[in-house]
């Protein structure tokens, strides 16, 4: 199931993904925002990608790559934005994006059809999104895109700040 925006081209994560997600998982931005500050090694990346193919397996959903089209047509691979199962009424909505790529609006319009994926195919009550609490930029981005601010949370010691959409009503 592909996803696209005028912008952006996004297709199911697969295995042959595994170098640019390493790279991905590498870059300093998203080594700082959501790796603790750790680089990943290569085993860690492949585990990665490992749940994300489970979760396509498993639940019919997870992480597209996302491509943003260059002027001659080309594709151009920016990040990853998807879904992951949180439990049986809300699943999780998450975005990485090469740190030379943020800042471009690229999160939000990736998401958009994320979030419309979700709805439309899945019987859940709510999505939610749990960014670090010091990652002012991405958690404006979510509640501009009608995400509520809960409480924040501690996992592993880092602290986030948990987020939700409820389903619109029909």
């Amino acid at each position: 199931m592909n996803l696209e925006t005028e912008r952006l081209f996004m297709r199911p994560i697969r295995p042959w993904d595994a170098e640019a997600l390493h790279r991905l998982h590498c870059d300093p931005l998203v080594v700082e925002s959501t790796m603790g500050g750790i680089p990943p090694t290569r085993e860690m990346s492949a585990a990665r990608l490992s749940l994300y193919l489970h979760e396509w397996e498993t639940y019919g959903y997870g992480f597209w790559m996302v491509y943003e089209r260059e002027d001659n047509g080309d594709l151009r691979f920016v990040g990853r934005s998807g879904l992951k199962r949180f439990d049986d009424n809300a699943i999780e909505i998450g975005c990485s994006l090469l740190g030379a790529r943020c800042g471009q609006g690229i999160g939000p319009e990736s998401s958009k059809p994320v979030i419309e994926f979700a709805f439309a195919t899945k019987p859940i009550d709510r999505l939610v999104s749990f960014i670090r609490t010091t990652n002012i930029r991405s958690i404006r981005a979510r509640t501009r895109q009608g995400f509520t601010c809960l409480e924040p949370v501690v996992f592993d010691g880092i602290n986030y700040q948990f987020l939700e959409l409820r389903r619109p009503p029909q």
